[in-house]
Formats: structure tokens, sequence, C-alpha cells
């Protein structure tokens, strides 16, 4: 034991502690993926079970005034809703992409027959040349929209501030409908399926992700590392202890502490796979 006394000297005490920190900190980031993990699941199998129920009118869920709770009991619901399209009130949700191409969402409220409003994401719009926004018009008339219903306050980015006077209106409904098809269809997107749009076209956005994502993987990355750390560190030491035998206590009047020198090359060498 004499000849590892110099792993007791402060320099050695603070790498000691810097690799417990390090392996500790590795070993929480793989748990909290794990954490991420199991939530992706639970909320994957939310959307499925919300979207297997039957679809119904949104006024049947939402009405004016309803709280938080109503909200997240019914987001991923499919419902619809019919009425006209309140076109001046449209709303641009900006910093939004779809397929790699950067652009916005087009928000407009829809009167429905109770005379209550609710906000239908219509669908993302790529910018102009000029770096504007389009807002094609939606259909004319009498609109039947089915979509999932869907909480505003979950839709992050700037959407909060972008809504932020829409969504004071007392007679909108709390949650958003997010529109997978129209009757009649929205003009844009029929032009742009006809494969001639005549102006700016205007895609329906995808269906809630359904995949794990890589947190699994990511938490496992993060346990080999911790154990890396964790059997590495003491193989070091070892092998530095071998190295320098009975001279270490002789080599307390030099102009550093040689053990310093040995830890950086055997990190080195166990880094480029040395033995």
């Amino acid at each position: 034991m004499a000849r590892a006394r110099f792993l007791l000297r402060p320099r050695w005490l603070l790498s000691h502690l810097l690799v417990a920190l390090l392996a500790v900190t590795m070993v929480n980031l793989g748990f909290w993926q794990l954490r991420r993990l199991d939530e992706k699941r639970d909320r994957n199998a939310l959307v499925e079970a919300r979207m297997d129920e039957p679809t119904v009118p949104v006024e049947d869920l939402l009405a004016p005034g309803d709280g938080d709770a109503a909200v997240d009991g019914t987001r991923f619901r499919e419902v619809t809703a019919s009425g006209t399209y309140d076109v001046d009130a449209t709303v641009v949700v900006r910093n939004r992409s779809q397929d790699g191409a950067p652009g916005a969402w087009l928000v407009t409220p829809l009167t429905l027959s109770t005379g209550d409003r609710v906000a239908v994401i219509r669908g993302f719009t790529g910018f102009a040349a000029d770096g504007s926004v389009p807002q094609p018009d939606p259909a004319a008339g009498s609109v039947t929209v089915t979509g999932l219903v869907v909480d505003p306050d979950r839709l992050g980015g700037t959407a909060g501030r972008d809504l932020s006077a829409l969504r004071a209106a007392d007679d909108l409904l709390p949650g958003f409908v997010q529109a997978k098809s129209s009757d009649p269809e929205e003009p844009a997107m029929a032009a742009a399926a006809s494969g001639a749009p005549e102006g700016p076209e205007l895609l329906a956005l995808p269906a809630p992700e359904l995949s794990e994502g890589p947190h699994l993987g990511y938490a496992v990355q993060w346990f080999i590392f911790a154990t890396i750390a964790a059997v590495g560190y003491p193989i070091i030491l070892r092998r530095v202890v071998v190295r320098r035998g009975k001279e270490v206590d002789d080599a307390e009047g030099g102009d550093g502490d040689p053990g310093g020198d040995d830890l950086d090359r055997e990190i080195e060498g166990l880094l480029r796979g040395g033995t």
C-alpha cells in the first residue's frame, strides 16, 4: 500500500473525484433517457387509444371556458367540425418546418352551428420567394373538417405568442383541431394534389409520430461510458502504481508530480488501445 500513497495527493484526489462525478453523471443521464422512453411509450399508447375512439363533433367534447383537464382528456381524439371559416381571423404560426422545408402554419377559426368557434390548424405553407408567408384562402361557404384535437399549450415554439390574441376570445373552444381532411377540400391542397398548383401550396400536417425515438440507444451508450469510467480508471491506477514502484516516495522534491504525467500517458494509451 505504501507504493500507492501518491494516489492520496491533492492532484490525484481531484482526479478520483472528477472520474466519480463523470460516472455518476453518465449513469443519471442513462436513467433520464429511460424515463424519456417511458414517457414516449405512454404518449404513444395514449395516441393509439384515443384514435381508436369513435369520431364525434368537436362541440360534443369541448365548450368555451373548459379548463386544461377537458383539453387533456380529449387530445388526439378524432373529431369533426362543421361551419364556415372566419378567414379574416387567420393567424400565422411562424418558425415551423415540414419535410425539411421552413415555413409556417395557418390557423383559421371555424364558426360552428352553435355560434362558438374552433381554431383549425389548416396546414403548413412554405415561404414565398420574397420571404413572406403565403396565406391561401380555405374553401368558401360551409365546410366539414375532420382532424385531431390538439392542446395549444403543447405546440411549442412561437405558437404561444402568435396565438395569444386568438385564444383570448370568449367564444373559442380551448382545444384546436389539426385538420386531416376537409369537405370540400382546401383549394391549395387540391391544386397541389393535381400536380399543377396555380398558387401557394398548403400541406396537411403529419399525424402524430408513434416511434420510440433514440432514447433506448442513448441510454445504452451512457451506461457503456459509465462502465468504461468505473472499470477503466482503476485499471489505469494499477498500471501507474506498478510502473512507478517504490520510486514514488522519492519524487517529493521534483518540479511536479510525476504521477500526473503517468496518468496522462496511461489514459492516452487506453484510449488508443495500447497495453
